[in-house]
Order: C-alpha cells, then structure tokens, then sequence
C-alpha cells in the first residue's frame, strides 16, 4: 500500500435548511402533542375530588413509636416466661417448666424411643 493516497472527507453533509426542518418538526410536536392528549385521553380532563381515605379496621397493626424499648420489654417478658413455671393447657394437663429444669429432666429421662448408648 503506497502512502501517497491522501485522506478524505464527506463531500455530502447535510443542509441547514434540513436542520432547520428537523428543529421545526421537533418543536411543532412539543407544541402540539399536549393541545391533542384532552381528545384522545376525554376522561383525564374530567376532575374528582379526592376520595375519603380509607377507614382503618380494628385489626391494623399499631405504629411503634419507640421500638427500641418495645423490643427490651418483650425481650423481658420471654425471658420471664421461659424461666417461670405455669399452666399452658390446664384442661389437658400441660404445664411449662423453666428450660433449665427442662434440661435436668431431658438428662435424668432421657427421651422415649432414643435409646441410651
């Protein structure tokens, strides 16, 4: 390849009046597109009023207002309920014990069908 082929450039550009055309087309659609929405979207012309809001039911969760201490104070109660003994099913006999007691009994008994090696 011989380096005496000089370089080149685009001998057909675009015209301005083109340009010009483009910029015009552009702008008259900007214009004219929100005069047309109204009749070709009727029903977005015609105005509500806001509806009531809706009506909270009785069993809406509540808002936590401080839920750092709302956490702390069920922390407490599980704990309270996992150390104390107490009724779960008087009717059926069932009781709740303090996990550590629960612990000593799993121990002692050891568990029905497991056998002890």
């Amino acid at each position: 390849m011989s380096d005496d082929t000089g370089f080149d450039y685009e001998r057909t550009d675009i015209e301005s009046t083109d340009i010009a055309w483009l910029a015009a087309g552009l702008a008259l659609f900007v214009i004219v597109t929100p005069l047309l929405m109204p009749f070709v979207f009727p029903q977005s012309m015609r105005h509500r009023t806001p509806s009531a809001p809706p009506a909270l039911s009785a069993n809406a969760p509540r808002l936590e207002i401080t839920p750092k201490e709302d956490r702390q104070r069920f922390d407490r109660g599980e704990t309270q309920l996992a150390g104390s003994y107490g009724w779960t099913d008087r009717d059926r006999g069932t009781v709740r014990i303090p996990i550590s007691r629960a612990m000593e009994l799993l121990v002692q008994r050891g568990l029905p069908g497991w056998s002890r090696q």
